[in-house]
């Protein structure tokens, strides 16, 4: 197991001196310009010439190394190329270079940003360098990684200044006359806080290493009976005691209670399906916000079943579940949701495969009140959200809603293997998504939001019922699909003129399905958007 620590944010390069003593490797990674500044390297920390780094200033290598007092010191650059459509530093890079130079043994990296808005981005993508799940029966030694991040300038602190109008208002009667008297007061209250938290960096790089080991776990481990198990032992860990509450419907309480959809695809396991309902109501929230992740442990695709291969992976069918369950951990833990109530929602089942498995043809009735004919039972993932999304504006009353789904095989075809896609009915938000996107390194791009041509009356006929669960024949083939996919979800958020194109609501459809992973591990894809989605929230939430 390896422990990865975030151990500081400084200018001052002296601060990693004292973890340099007993460590196997040094490495120090940053943007080419970064590295070479003058007094950018621990040049008398680690014995080093005073023109080491002139091999990489000239441009004749990207990487150097040096032994020195029996540690390997690697200094590395990464590529500073950063188009519109991708965050402030490259984390696909930083990956690289880490997986590359970091060793075996013990280490100390130093990790040289120009702003703290690299910082969060750089984290978590050196976080899942280091997959904890493993099953093999020579483990690899345990080791410690430190982490330091170098700035060029002193950490910024932000200053927050939260104004409250308070009116009291006194009746009283004198001789038989009522007289009314008002009285305002304004309360104004600033915070100084520093920007970058150590330690909240620190939680948030550990849900992205918890959800993508939930990920990595073998479908035999994990089913939706120690799914929810594995979802109350961390609640009663981290966060009963923080005020968050937990419900669980499971098993046949789901059909008897109208979520059809959860309860159609799982019926046939025998680990019965649950829907899990984590909510957090911090006492001043005002707005309400719910994240809906599909959470398929297992997907054979059921009568329609996946052949030639199709099922090999399939246990990361459940990656959005673990990304919203992990990300809902790290943003109560570091107590970003103070302005909005959050609930996080997972539709947890296995699709398998028994004389009890729904049927092609079937008329599924979906909590939302709407019925679906079932067209393809391998086209479940849309079926358990539709149930997800409506208890969330249903019963939880959201005004922001974000289901996440490793949903279509399509969804790289629109947006490539490194962002996820994703629809939004509102334009002000699908901008927020994308800036939450590039501040995590959870990168994600708008896909085509156009329910002229792609919601359930068009793409999604059916003769007998509300909508079809899948339209896959002919131009419905290659008619952005992934989006298509998206409309059908939201169809079931209820009530329907909410959340139609920049009304009241505002809801995100995203499609994580080839992001979740990286070089055939989990990427724990989700945890990194959604918390940096949550401070924006809160920060326009704020009163």
């Amino acid at each position: 197991m390896t422990a990865v620590v975030f151990r500081s944010v400084t200018t001052d390069l002296t601060a990693a001196n004292s973890d340099f003593g007993n460590t196997a490797t040094v490495l120090i990674i940053g943007e080419k310009a970064s590295l070479v500044a003058e007094n950018a390297l621990p040049l008398s920390g680690l014995s080093l010439a005073s023109d080491f780094i002139r091999p990489i200033a000239d441009g004749s290598t990207d990487s150097l190394t040096s032994y020195v007092a029996g540690k390997a010191v690697t200094v590395a650059t990464f590529s500073d190329k950063k188009s519109r459509t991708l965050g402030p530093i490259r984390g696909d890079a930083i990956h690289e270079v880490v997986s590359k130079h970091c060793g075996k043994g013990d280490a100390v990296i130093l990790v040289h940003v120009s702003s703290e808005d690299q910082i969060l981005t750089a984290a978590l993508s050196i976080a899942r360098v280091f997959p904890t799940y493993s099953r093999k029966q020579s483990s690899a030694a345990s080791r410690t990684l430190n982490i330091h991040f170098i700035l060029p300038t002193a950490p910024k602190s932000t200053i927050t200044s939260t104004t409250r109008t308070t009116t009291t208002t006194r009746t009283a009667t004198i001789n038989g006359v009522s007289a009314t008297a008002s009285t305002t007061t304004t309360a104004k209250t600033i915070q100084t806080k520093q920007k970058v938290d150590v330690a909240k960096i620190q939680a948030v790089a550990d849900a992205v290493r918890d959800a993508a080991h939930l990920v990595d776990t073998a479908p035999n481990e994990l089913n939706p009976t120690t799914y929810t198990e594995i979802v109350q032992d961390v609640w009663k860990s981290k966060l009963e005691a923080l005020g968050v509450t937990m419900k669980v419907i499971r098993g046949t309480e789901l059909r008897d209670q109208g979520y059809g959809g959860i309860w159609s695809v799982g019926m046939a396991s025998e680990n019965p399906p649950a829907l899990i309902v984590l909510s957090h109501t911090p006492a001043n929230a005002h707005k309400t916000v719910a994240w809906v992740g599909k959470g398929i442990t297992f997907d054979t695709g059921g009568l329609d079943l996946k052949v030639g291969g199709g099922m090999i992976g399939m246990k990361s069918d459940m990656g959005g579940s673990a990304g919203i369950f992990h990300a809902f951990v790290a943003t109560v833990v570091n107590g970003i949701n103070t302005n909005f109530n959050l609930h996080a929602v997972l539709c947890v089942a296995e699709n398998s495969l028994d004389s009890r498995s729904f049927r092609p043809d079937d008329v599924i009735h979906a909590y939302s009140g709407k019925t679906v004919e079932v067209t393809d039972t391998d086209a479940e993932g849309r079926l358990v959200l539709m149930d997800g999304v409506a208890h969330a504006s249903k019963d939880l009353k959201a005004d922001v809603v974000v289901d996440m789904a490793t949903l279509t095989g399509a969804q790289p075809y629109a947006t490539g293997v490194r962002h996820a896609g994703f629809i939004s009915n509102s334009e002000e938000f699908e901008g927020m998504v994308v800036d939450a996107g590039k501040a995590s390194g959870d990168l994600a791009r708008a896909m085509l939001y156009c329910p002229e041509y792609l919601a359930v009356d068009t793409a999604f006929k059916s003769q007998v019922a509300d909508m079809i669960n899948y339209s896959g024949g002919g131009i419905d083939r290659v008619n952005a699909p992934s989006s298509a996919a998206g409309f059908f979800v939201g169809a079931h958020l209820v009530p329907e003129e909410k959340w139609v194109e920049n009304g009241e609501g505002m809801w995100a459809h995203i499609d994580m399905a080839l992001p979740s992973k990286i070089n055939g591990k989990a990427s724990g894809y989700g945890v990194g958007i959604l918390y940096a989605l949550a401070e924006s929230l809160n920060a326009k939430y704020a009163q």
